[in-house]
């Protein structure tokens, strides 16, 4: 690793012995230290390097979001051999979800050796998914493949129930705005206007990414208005359920 992530040794770790915690949780070996305090190191709590660079977990997180999803694209693929690819493309979907992830780091109690500032605006309900993700990003350069791959298959999803997963509700909404927080881009919904008289009324609401508005829609609720405009925008993203 570079010589700067040395600083990362100097930084005592939460909750008793960061190495023995780090690789009770993986079950393989540190090697790279330094890689490791750099996975859990929230940007609310980045360091500088000597190039003026902000040096936290967001591009480690990055790396594992990848690995972790060729590595459930994998297992899905050769475990569910008659199943075709819109039941996998949505399955994959709910593993790799924002909730799903956040449940796993919380069961996992990556936060205890999390370096955050709370005061800094950081959502809690994030951090474990996204500390998730950033383990395995240096677990993958540690290690390699395989070794994710052991640790995903052995120690994660061998306890999950991927039926009850399936049975999870999903919206277009919620998926959206999950992808709209991994994105770091904003997702914002806006009552454009109601018709009809007050016992039976009609919203139309517009779905906004950024300053950009795409996707429109209506409904009896706002609710129902919100996830047509929902819906749309995902198709004018040209995202699948996956992507999320």
């Amino acid at each position: 690793m570079f010589s700067f992530l040395k600083k990362f040794y100097s930084r005592p770790p939460k909750g008793g012995n960061f190495l023995s915690q780090v690789e009770g949780i993986t079950g393989f070996p540190v090697k790279d230290e330094p890689l490791y305090r750099l996975a859990f190191t929230h940007s609310s709590s980045s360091i500088e390097s000597k190039k003026g660079l902000k040096l936290n977990n967001e591009r480690l997180e990055f790396l594992g979001d990848a690995i972790l999803g060729a590595v459930i694209t994998d297992y899905l693929y050769r475990n569910f051999p008659d199943k075709e690819e819109g039941y996998l493309t949505n399955l994959r979907s709910k593993l790799v979800s924002r909730k799903h992830l956040n449940e796993i780091g919380e069961s996992l109690g990556l936060i205890e050796l999390l370096e955050y500032l709370p005061s800094r605006g950081t959502k809690a309900k994030s951090l474990n998914g996204d500390a998730f993700e950033a383990l395995l990003g240096a677990l993958y350069l540690d290690h390699g493949y395989p070794a994710c791959q052991h640790f995903l298959l052995k120690r994660i999803l061998k306890g999950v129930d991927l039926e009850q997963i399936n049975q999870r509700l999903t919206s277009f909404k919620s998926a959206l705005l999950e992808w709209g927080q991994k994105q770091k881009k904003e997702v914002r919904f806006e009552l454009v206007k109601t018709e009809g008289k007050s016992h039976n009324p009609v919203y139309h609401v517009a779905c906004y990414v950024r300053q950009q508005q795409l996707g429109q829609g209506s409904g009896a609720t706002k609710k129902k208005a919100e996830e047509a405009a929902a819906k749309e925008a995902f198709k004018g993203l040209h995202l699948s359920y996956g992507e999320v």
